[in-house]
């Protein structure tokens, strides 16, 4: 086994909840991936939407690709245990964009619209958030929404997230940064 091998088995792991399995990308996961991506309510309040499929499929194949050889961080799907849905992802992956320190983490997630409102992104970024403190030993996770995105910012102050900074993006947009600090005792 060699070493991307050893961290990968190590810290990119199927985690459970009592509903869902948050399990690492798999290249059978391009087709849902683009339909999120190409999916304009789904990305109100994200970085790039994609207007053809096959620029969906393109960046579908760049998730999968760079999460396949990522050995710390990544995207998980979030499957459902019981009929085996794909409800979305759940990530950590480096702050971007950030003034702060260059190693500062942050919780991300993207669910279809069909998935809305059933506490599918609390309860897996609150299971990938114990992960990420017990496992990874972080001090902090980050996490940032558009001006805006009431939802997510509901999902954050679930998970015990505080804001913490307020910018503007080159094109104009407002960002509100995100953060929880580690708790005394992590629980894997």
């Amino acid at each position: 086994m060699d070493i991307q091998e050893a961290w990968r088995s190590k810290f990119r792991i199927n985690l459970e909840t009592p509903r869902l399995l948050l399990r690492p990308l798999v290249t059978d996961d391009l087709d849902w991936i683009a339909a999120l991506c190409l999916d304009p309510d789904v990305n109100r309040f994200l970085w790039d939407c994609a207007a053809t499929l096959e620029q969906a499929r393109r960046v579908a194949e760049a998730i999968v690709y760079l999460d396949l050889h990522k050995c710390h961080f990544g995207h998980w799907a979030i499957q459902d245990r019981n009929s085996s849905v794909i409800h979305g992802w759940v990530e950590l992956g480096k702050l971007r964009p950030w003034s702060g320190p260059s190693d500062e983490i942050a919780l991300s997630y993207v669910l279809r619209r069909e998935s809305w409102g059933q506490g599918i992104a609390t309860e897996a970024s609150g299971r990938l958030l114990r992960y990420a403190f017990a496992t990874h030993d972080l001090d902090r996770v980050m996490a940032v929404t558009m001006n805006g995105n009431r939802a997510s910012k509901r999902v954050l102050a679930k998970l015990g997230m505080r804001a913490i900074k307020t910018t503007r993006t080159a094109q104009g947009k407002r960002l509100q940064y995100f953060q929880i600090d580690a708790p005394a005792a992590a629980q894997p």
